[in-house]
């Protein structure tokens, strides 16, 4: 059975959720001329080229062209389809559903991932009231020796969890739960014919989103047994690769200067502690792609703060990528050889901590150092091989003065000279771009001048297809201007034919007639796409009704001179096959005659309109 949501409900829900609030839940927005840019979330960036229309409710982005309105924006970013996604700004917006089949289905979905909330709120109180329980004394003093006072204990709503194999499932069998839904959840495993608690023995760091609500926990040892650190398995509610410890603790809608991003719990208990506020972690050590948009929306300053060992280092150079990727400006702040962030201020204090990160080094910089500790530069090979791996980095470097900078130290350090390594540069760069590879080019306006010379090559009659469409989907008063002095047959683009269909269509219902109103009536994405295109081009006039006239001459001009070549080609058809003495000859000389001259006064006086 197919799911039926009415046209109306389907209006309030977009006019209920504006896009730039939906789209700055996940990209960073800010103001700039009657819009607001930010970096595309679906494509690596440096320079925003991202932008939201409050106005037309859509959203472009001028460099991989990326379009659309609310609903596609969030198809795209939660990977659902049109109706899912109707049915998730529904529930944003605290809108009730449709009485339908597939809207119960929806309703009991969402039941139960509230039962599965509440689940986590209620082990999450009992986890923090057993840590002051006399079954909680070893982990209470465990967190005391790690200088964890109690007033971060309750910040981070930290617990304990006992041990015994049916305590937390017993507890929450009791609040009248049911046993399914605690192993949907994770706080209970299924295995070997019995159900018993995950978490045990350990102490327990609740996972909460920044609307408050628990996902999951994060539980340690309070010995040297393995593994030293359990996490909840994913669940309807709870995605690793999308979540960040400590977040829920940053004001929703903050911009920050920068962020702290660290491996573990306990760092950021440390770091929240000695007054770094800005500090999260990625649930483990490896940065995931969702993990840096996340953070995106927050900062475009991050300061890596992984532990000093081999491990560390590693989870910094794939972290490293992934941020740079997003777009972020990245900084590596180096920890005395084997200390991580919770050791070095429990040991050293804030102010040493603040110096490590005024000393923190560059993404590059952090490369060639790691790079130069691999090979022996006391000999001509390993200087060698370590020139020709850091001209590979050098590569990424857009900036030519900050490479410039990079090659007078590598020119220092290995003796080769400063020409020599523009040389090898070159050489990679050209072998790179061969094998097809693009270099990362910074600024925006190079998406805008493309946009721009595409438009100035295009027929006149499709900027005015264009352009008359643009107004008709604008208002109801300037599409009842055009309907009418030009058919939807007139129009050669079929984009141009569909939007003209579909304002027609709502001007006949009686319904809105508007950009976002248009775009919610086409589901299929490369059409959005070519229509948030369509609506984002600037149109320039003074005079409206001018303007109007001028674009369906345009197109009537095309029209007429499409009819025209067309009888010219019969014609001659006719003449190879000898029927110069039939009706149907006569007839076409006929109407080319008047066609001719239609042409022609329709283009008297006029040059180059459009």
């Amino acid at each position: 059975m197919g799911t039926f949501l009415p046209d109306e409900w389907i209006d309030e829900v977009r006019e209920r959720n504006d896009i730039v609030d939906v789209i700055s839940e996940y990209v960073l927005l800010k103001p700039q001329g009657k819009g607001f840019f930010g970096l595309c979330p679906f494509h690596a960036e440096k320079t925003p080229s991202f932008h939201v229309n409050p106005e037309k409710q859509l959203y472009h982005c001028f460099g991989c062209g990326a379009g659309g309105n609310v609903f596609t924006f969030v198809m795209a970013m939660e990977k659902l389809d049109f109706v899912e996604a109707v049915k998730f700004l529904a529930e944003r917006a605290g809108m009730a559903l449709p009485q339908t089949t597939e809207a119960e289905e929806f309703i009991r979905s969402k039941s139960r991932r509230e039962r599965i909330y509440q689940i986590n709120r209620e082990v999450a109180r009992y986890y923090h009231r057993m840590l002051f329980s006399p079954e909680g004394g070893q982990a209470l003093s465990y967190l005391k020796s790690r200088g964890v006072d109690l007033n971060t204990i309750r910040k981070f709503g930290i617990g304990y969890a006992p041990e015994g194999w049916e305590n937390a499932k017993q507890h929450l069998l009791g609040l009248g739960f049911e046993e399914e839904l605690l192993i949907q959840s994770g706080i209970v495993v299924s295995g070997k014919g019995r159900t018993y608690d995950r978490f045990r023995n350990r102490v327990i760091f609740p996972i909460i989103k920044p609307r408050g609500l628990v996902v999951g926990f994060g539980g340690r040892v309070l010995d040297d047994s393995l593994p030293k650190y359990l996490n909840s398995p994913e669940s309807p509610v709870f995605h690793k690769s999308s979540t960040l410890f400590g977040l829920n603790l940053i004001r929703a809608g903050s911009s920050l200067d920068h962020m702290i991003i660290a491996e573990g719990y306990m760092d950021v208990v440390t770091l929240h502690q000695f007054g770094f506020k800005n500090a999260v972690a990625s649930l483990g050590t490896s940065l995931t792609q969702q993990q840096a948009k996340l953070i995106r929306r927050y900062t475009q300053q991050v300061y890596i703060a992984y532990d000093g060992d081999a491990a560390g280092q590693k989870a910094t150079l794939r972290g490293l990528d992934i941020l740079q990727d997003a777009g972020l400006r990245v900084k590596v702040i180096l920890f005395p050889e084997g200390m991580d962030p919770d050791e070095v201020l429990r040991k050293y204090g804030a102010e040493f901590f603040k110096k490590l990160m005024d000393k923190a080094v560059s993404l590059v910089d952090y490369k060639l150092d790691r790079l130069r500790s691999q090979y022996d530069l006391d000999t001509p090979e390993g200087r060698a091989r370590y020139a020709t791996e850091a001209a590979r980095i050098l590569i990424q470097v857009p900036n030519l003065l900050e490479r410039d900078v990079h090659i007078q130290r590598l020119e220092a350090q290995t003796g080769f000279s400063s020409r020599l390594l523009y040389q090898q540069i070159a050489q990679l760069e050209g072998s790179a771009q061969k094998e097809g590879v693009k270099r990362h080019l910074v600024g925006n306006n190079r998406y805008v001048d493309k946009m721009a010379a595409g438009r100035e090559s295009m027929p006149g009659h499709i900027k005015a297809e264009r352009y008359l469409v643009n107004l008709m989907a604008s208002s109801e008063w300037l599409a009842k201007k055009i309907v009418g002095k030009v058919e939807e047959e007139h129009f050669e683009e079929p984009i141009n034919r569909q939007i003209y269909g579909i304002v027609v269509s709502l001007l006949e219902s009686g319904r809105e007639v508007s950009v976002p109103q248009v775009l919610s009536c086409v589901q299929d994405q490369d059409k959005i796409q070519q229509m948030v295109e369509i609506f984002e081009q600037p149109m320039e006039y003074d005079n409206i009704d001018k303007f109007i006239s001028d674009c369906i001459e345009e197109i009537m001009h095309r029209h007429l001179e499409k009819r025209r070549q067309e009888i010219v080609r019969l014609i001659r058809k006719m003449e190879q096959e000898g029927k110069q003495g039939t009706d149907s000859y006569k007839a076409l000389l006929s109407e080319m005659a008047v066609l001719t001259k239609k042409v022609r006064a329709n283009r008297h006086g006029k040059e180059g309109i459009l």
